[in-house]
């Protein structure tokens, strides 16, 4: 995944279920900003603006479960170090995996001996978990609203382990806009799929183009906000595309409906704005260096006259002292010839 500054890319080659986990990596990796209004719903944790985010590595050398031997590897999607202190792990699931919990564990066990482990005093460490949750793009099968495994020690104590989930299409359009997840709305067009083959309620070409409208109206919204950059509000529009490649794959009309929509807005009215200022100050710029040079010239002009008076000066004493010279030489022949 490319890293280039202030620009999102997503493997467009790559229009398959992994798309959905690609564009919540991409989100985290290009705008991880985005991911703080996240972190207030499922966690309650609020940050102030300009909080670092570091992201952290997401791939784990373990011994290998069949041999035993071998090292293989664990990846999750997305961790990160928010503030310099809290750690975070993002999971992104498609569907109702049953093991789901049980990988969660996993991942977080090696994320916080790597990350999370500290010596409170000699011979007692503290081993801290990260904040974790799992996002849900789609609502084909039921998701409970936690992952919960019971975790049993040699003492006989219980201890729950639990992870809190998000299900994102059970979020309102007026959820989003309001609780400012605005990384859910690549996601959104996934209400559609279960649409696509019916024939009791297609989907209507006008109905989505409503649907991708309100879509960028949160985003305008954002945007004038300064919840969003002009590069991101792009880049949000770039993920719609996509997500409609997606989802629309076989149905031409409809992906060319959300183009066509989201077409019309890729040039923001503060692009327009800015490009008029920056051609004003150009045209101001080129006006204040042309006076600069018609200053430069009539300066150099009256330099040049009065170089040209002293020439005239001195070609003046030049023909006087000739004259001079003249009278001497005459005095000098008449002197001579006595």
């Amino acid at each position: 995944m490319s890293k280039k500054k202030n620009e999102l890319i997503v493997n467009q080659s790559n229009l398959g279920e992994k798309l959905w986990d690609e564009i919540t990596k991409s989100i985290a990796d290009h705008m991880p900003n985005q991911l703080f209004p996240l972190f207030r719903e499922a966690f309650g944790k609020t940050y102030p603006k300009g909080t670092s985010i570091q992201l952290l590595q997401t791939e784990y050398p373990i011994p290998d479960k069949k041999t035993n031997k071998k090292l293989t590897s664990v990846y999750s999607d997305i961790t990160l170090l928010v503030n310099g202190t809290d750690l975070y792990h993002i999971e992104c699931q498609m569907s109702n995996d049953a093991d789901m919990i049980v990988r969660m564990i996993e991942y977080d066990f090696h994320f916080a001996l790597r990350h999370g482990i500290q010596m409170e005093a000699p011979n007692i460490y503290t081993l801290y978990f990260p904040n974790s949750t799992v996002l849900y793009p789609d609502t084909k099968e039921s998701i409970p609203d936690n992952l919960i495994c019971r975790v049993i020690f040699p003492d006989g104590s219980i201890h729950k382990y639990q992870v809190p989930t998000m299900k994102i299409q059970s979020y309102s359009l007026e959820d989003i806009r309001q609780k400012h997840l605005t990384l859910f709305i690549p996601f959104k067009l996934l209400s559609f799929r279960p649409r696509l083959k019916s024939k009791t309620n297609p989907i209507r070409q006008n109905e989505l183009t409503e649907y991708i409208k309100e879509l960028i109206f949160i985003l305008d919204e954002e945007y004038k906000n300064g919840n969003i950059t002009n590069h991101e509000y792009k880049d949000y529009i770039g993920l719609i595309n996509l997500a409609a490649e997606r989802v629309f794959n076989s149905q031409q009309d409809l992906k060319e409906e959300v183009l066509n929509v989201t077409k019309s807005v890729l040039v923001l009215p503060s692009d327009l704005y800015r490009e008029a200022e920056e051609a004003k100050q150009l045209r101001q710029t080129l006006k204040e260096r042309e006076a600069e040079i018609a200053d430069k010239n009539a300066i150099l002009a009256d330099k040049d006259a009065k170089l040209a008076d002293k020439d005239a000066k001195l070609a003046d004493k030049d023909a006087k002292l000739a004259d001079k010279d003249a009278i001497i030489a005459e005095l000098t022949a008449l002197l001579n010839s006595k």
